[in-house]
């Protein structure tokens, strides 16, 4: 098919195209419609447990710092522990979340070849988010003593709860970008293949196509109003004949 072929089917079937971005567009607002911000607030632990010289003084070597490094995904374990989520929901009954939802909330990470573990939640709330995280990071830095009999683990850096914080999911307008592109390649794809499908015959083209005959005529397709021009034409001859002839008879 031509460009000037295809403009002609896009031209025919124009409202293919725009019922179907019509239709992505509604579920995209229908989509946003249920849209629920998440906020994210984390903490920061870092496990660093200094030898002591002979003079007294701490010191880091390199022997505590790979100590310290092999201890740090046995702590991403403890830190999702119930021992650890239930004393945050005692130290927050306020948020009336049990232990295993706490527990569901928790990401732990930590980059590779660092001593810095990354405790962050995700919560419609930023407030709330920020209270377990800090939460869970107090906690686990007061339990690991005694679970692990060493203490190397304090806080880095603690989440502001007074922070105004933007959605960490916000993609509404993503969303209603894709929905323009998605109807306009679904539009196109079914305005060609309806174009494809359909076999009747409508141009001389489609006539030496399907009868292997040239076309030697056609007639043009006709508008009401030379048909009621032509009407008026005929009606006006016969009056001015029959004037014509008086003139005549006069002479």
């Amino acid at each position: 098919m031509e460009l000037k072929e295809y403009l002609s089917v896009i031209k025919k079937r124009w409202w293919v195209l725009a019922l179907t971005v019509l239709v992505c567009f509604a579920a995209a607002i229908a989509f946003n419609s249920r849209y629920q911000p998440l906020y994210k607030a984390s903490v920061d632990l870092i496990v660093n447990e200094p030898s002591i010289s002979s003079t007294g003084q701490a010191q880091v070597d390199s022997n505590s710092i790979e100590a310290n490094l092999k201890l740090i995904n046995t702590y991403k374990k403890i830190i999702t522990s119930d021992s650890i989520t239930k004393l945050v929901v005692e130290r927050h009954p306020e948020l009336n979340l049990t232990s295993t939802q706490i527990g569901d909330k928790l990401m732990i990470d930590s980059t590779q070849n660092t001593q810095v573990i990354n405790v962050s939640v995700q919560d419609p709330s930023y407030e709330t988010a920020a209270t377990i995280a800090n939460s869970t990071g107090n906690v686990f830095i007061s339990q690991i003593p005694e679970i692990m009999q060493v203490n190397n683990v304090s806080v880095l850096n603690a989440a502001d709860p007074n922070l105004s914080a933007a959605p960490v999911n916000d993609h509404r307008q993503m969303v209603i970008v894709l929905s323009l592109i998605v109807g306009l390649m679904l539009g196109f794809g079914i305005l060609f293949l309806i174009e494809y499908l359909d076999d009747s015959v409508k141009t001389e083209f489609d006539v030496e196509t399907a009868l292997g005959l040239p076309v030697l005529a056609k007639v043009e397709r006709i508008a009401k109003s030379d048909l009621k021009n032509q009407q008026t034409n005929d009606s006006g001859q016969p009056e001015e004949k029959a004037l014509l002839r008086t003139a005549n008879e006069q002479r």
